[in-house]
């Protein structure tokens, strides 16, 4: 009886420290091994074992999932007409060929395609996930399919899809997952990717696809599964080597931070930092005045020291950063004396020799140049940003201040319009629509500094495709920089964290762990 009380306390104590550790006690549950004797064993996690955090109170499914843990779990088991590669550039992968005049899309699908079952990929599969994607608000993809009008399968290998509005880019939209119709009630639905589920009761691991479309793999025969019930404890789960892969975010009120022998690969993403403005004050409904706030602070110092070099500087809000030439000239550069001159054209200018830039006011009177900075308190890299922002400014004689509030109260002060500037960060979709952001009545269009050419320029660049998109994206971009309707900071990069020496020649992108998966060779 002592020894049962022992054993019980011992366990309540694990399980507490579990919890003040802000983790979740984890099970592997990935395949067990045979010790040669017919007898199974439990994987011990040495060279050459693989496991991934999976999340079993909730189906697998590439578009209805919306655990963040089992998001991993579909980049290894499903695939899109496309990928992303690091430059957020679309690659085929079920898509064989496709045509488009921006509003009515086909694509043919590869030949050859299987599920796990061996049936074959139909087109009426596609159209099946993109509804369920549509019809399915908490998707992570239902935004991306806002525009779609209609989607169908007009063949067994034919998927069109007709957009409300001009769209050249909707490839970069596809990378969704797709799944095979009608199995969206399993415990995982049916896919066409690199791995596939096995179980054996409660027990679930992933085996490569021996009728993978790209051949079939060996470097891994199988990864473990890794019950987790929480996402903040898979970093534990990492750190005690049962987590062998994950994603994880760095410039964020909550950074996870991984000890021990781990690789780090960055991956470029849509989140873009920036400065939005309130073009309803004085004097920041002048474009010329928002344009030298931009020049004024230095994004390159600001990624590689208050965002710890996971960010990259942006002036314009697409990532990467156009390549700057031609009649196309923009830089990222810090350049204050550029900054004094636009300010002096338009007026504000140190008339008293306090060291402080004033303008004239609406009372004819002049107005010191004292900016207020809103931004979220509960995230310390944006806090950190924000003073080197203002120390920035005050070197060309603009004494800005920082309002820095809990979430909650940063919202609703900017909804409010209490600012002068506030610290924004957006997800921008892969495709780099920035109609949310400034396009007239935007859900996050909050400053209002619109020009009545901004919409017509964005549809035209949303309708361009070949060599007149290349004219068109410069138009916009050209006016957008002489606007600044908002001031980009950076884009921050995202990471991939893999337990040291466990692959060699891993590669990530921004969506997919496993883009080149065929070239990993064990470490």
């Amino acid at each position: 009886m002592k020894l049962k009380a022992l054993l019980k306390r011992t366990l309540a104590l694990a399980m507490a420290a579990a919890l003040l550790s802000g983790c979740t006690i984890t099970e592997r549950i990935g395949r067990e091994e045979d010790d040669g004797q017919g007898q199974t064993q439990p994987s011990d996690g040495g060279p050459g074992y693989f496991g991934l955090a999976y999340y079993a109170s909730e189906k697998v499914n590439p578009v209805l999932s919306v655990s963040k843990i089992n998001r991993i779990l579909v980049e290894a088991l499903y695939e899109g007409l496309f990928v992303l590669d690091g430059s957020f550039q679309p690659q085929p992968v079920l898509c064989k060929t496709y045509t488009g005049d921006g509003t009515t899309w086909t694509f043919t699908l590869k030949d050859g395609v299987t599920f796990w079952s061996g049936e074959p990929l139909r087109a009426s599969d596609v159209a099946y996930t993109y509804k369920a994607a549509m019809k399915t608000p908490e998707s992570l993809y239902y935004s991306r399919l806002s525009e779609v009008k209609s989607v169908e399968a007009v063949s067994d290998n034919e998927v069109r899809i007709v957009l409300k509005s001009p769209n050249a880019a909707l490839p970069a939209l596809l990378d969704i997952p797709i799944f095979r119709e009608g199995t969206e009630n399993g415990d995982f639905s049916e896919g066409t990717g690199p791995y596939q589920p096995q179980s054996d009761g409660s027990i679930r691991w992933l085996v490569p696809y021996k009728g993978w479309h790209q051949g079939a793999l060996d470097t891994f025969d199988h990864i473990d599964l890794v019950s987790t019930v929480r996402a903040d404890a898979v970093v534990y789960s990492f750190e005690t080597g049962d987590v062998s892969l994950t994603r994880a975010d760095r410039i964020s009120a909550a950074p996870a931070t991984f000890k021990g022998a781990v690789e780090v690969y960055q991956t470029r993403t849509s989140d873009l930092h920036y400065l939005g403005v309130n073009c309803t004050r004085a004097p920041y409904q002048v474009a010329a005045v928002r344009q030298a706030v931009s020049y004024a602070f230095d994004r390159a110092r600001l990624c590689t020291t208050q965002l710890q070099t996971f960010a990259d500087p942006a002036v314009l809000p697409v990532n990467p950063q156009p390549e700057p030439g031609g009649a196309f000239l923009y830089s990222v550069e810090q350049d204050q004396q550029r900054a004094l001159k636009l300010l002096a054209d338009v007026g504000v200018t140190d008339t008293n020799g306090d060291g402080v830039l004033d303008y004239a006011a609406a009372d004819g009177k002049r107005a010191p140049l004292t900016p207020v900075i809103l931004v979220n308190s509960e995230n310390t890299f944006k806090v950190a940003v924000t003073q080197q922002i203002i120390a920035d400014l005050e070197q060309i004689g603009i004494r800005a201040t920082m309002n820095a509030l809990p979430f909650e109260q940063y919202q609703e002060a900017l909804s409010k319009g209490e600012y002068d500037f506030y610290y924004g960060e957006t997800i921008l979709s892969p495709d780099f629509d920035v109609r949310p952001l400034i396009g007239t009545g935007g859900a996050l269009n909050f400053g209002a500094c619109q020009n009545g050419m901004t919409d017509g320029l964005i549809a035209q660049m949303r309708a361009a495709g070949g060599d007149a998109r290349v004219d068109a994206q410069r138009t916009f971009y050209q006016q957008f920089l002489s606007t600044m309707p908002v001031i980009p900071i950076a884009f921050t990069r995202g990471q991939v964290i893999a337990r040291g020496g466990l692959i060699e020649g891993y590669k990530a992108a921004p969506y997919s762990m496993f883009i080149n998966v065929k070239e990993w060779k064990a470490g």
